[in-house]
């Protein structure tokens, strides 16, 4: 059994293996301003029916009506001639305020549930979201961390260690077979850390006005003023756009570059027990951002799961498990 198990972990390793040997990320710049996910939606419904432009009053009438309610997308598409958006506009009808990222690809998963947080026993492909150079120089100039392991990052999950930054990652079971992905998970390690960092930095202030960052923890060197202007002004740009940037960012991947169509997201609960988390993240990552992106919740396991004998086991013990599913080509 043990054997058997192994065997099935290291095939599906040597897919993820394949797959980051045939994407070249060196070369990813992914740019991102609040909402441009809702350009990017009505780009993969225009491919989806075959529409090289369609009206915008169709488009307020259809499934993606809500998003040209939003005030950066109505303000482009004013700019459309004769009322018609074409695939051609979606890739011009861009803000100004755009923050850049470097992608990178990686793997997770060694065969232990408990610890990997996996719905299989298998290996996820990873797609981290990493910090570009200006945000690097401030991070530098106002925390000074002592260490290329930082304050906010934890290298125990999947980031990028050394000079670029991850500010969030995004965990992904694949199966060409089937044709479908799972996004397991969407984390931000940096933004929750610096955060929780500046807190209780703050707390222990109120007791000892005159105590430095670096009194709390030891690789912030930088003075207390510095570390708040960092996490309340550098960062707030990146903390309202995270979470969308993160899941626009794997699906552009997905339908892109690997040619996958059905897209899977856990649902709060089912996730949590299916993936064996201990704790509870965020439920708002497993409610209002698929949602957010028109994810339809539905009872359907992925099929990969449902042929996989741990995965069927698990899905049995789960009271009416839930999912959310949309199709991105």
């Amino acid at each position: 059994m043990q054997s058997t198990s192994f065997g099935l972990q290291e095939m599906k390793r040597e897919q993820v293996k394949e797959v980051l040997a045939c994407l070249d990320d060196e070369r990813r710049v992914f740019r991102y301003f609040r909402d441009r996910y809702c350009f990017d939606l009505m780009e993969f419904e225009m491919d989806r029916q075959g529409y090289e432009s369609i009206k915008v009053a169709e488009l307020k009438a259809g499934s993606l009506g809500r998003y040209l309610q939003k005030p950066v997308v109505a303000q482009a598409l004013k700019h459309c001639a004769n009322g018609l958006v074409s695939k051609q506009d979606l890739q011009t009808l861009w803000s100004k305020d755009l923050l850049p990222f470097y992608v990178s690809l990686s793997s997770w998963g060694e065969a232990d549930r408990g610890w990997d947080q996996t719905s299989r026993n298998q290996c996820n492909l990873v797609l981290q979201l990493n910090f570009d150079g200006k945000h690097d120089e401030q991070y530098r100039k106002l925390v000074k961390p002592d260490d290329d392991c930082g304050p906010f990052e934890c290298w125990g999950h999947p980031v990028q260690k050394g000079n670029r930054k991850t500010m969030s990652w995004i965990r992904m079971d694949i199966d060409f077979d089937t044709n479908e992905v799972l996004i397991e998970e969407i984390q931000s390690d940096w933004l929750r850390n610096a955060s929780s960092a500046l807190a209780c930095v703050k707390s222990r202030r109120t007791k000892k006005p005159s105590l430095k960052p670096r009194d709390v923890y030891g690789d912030i060197l930088g003075d207390f003023e510095d570390l708040e202007s960092y996490v309340e002004q550098t960062l707030a740009p990146y903390r309202k756009i995270w979470a969308e940037a993160s899941m626009l960012a794997a699906l552009r991947l997905i339908r892109d570059e690997l040619g996958l169509s059905t897209v899977y997201y856990h649902s709060f609960d089912t996730g949590k027990k299916l993936k064996d988390v201990c704790g509870a993240p965020p439920r708002s990552m497993y409610t209002q951002l698929p949602k957010q992106f028109g994810f339809e919740e539905t009872g359907d396991a992925p099929e990969f799961l449902v042929r996989d004998k741990f995965a069927r086991r698990c899905i049995k013990a789960i009271h009416n498990p839930r999912w959310f599913r949309r199709l991105v080509k």
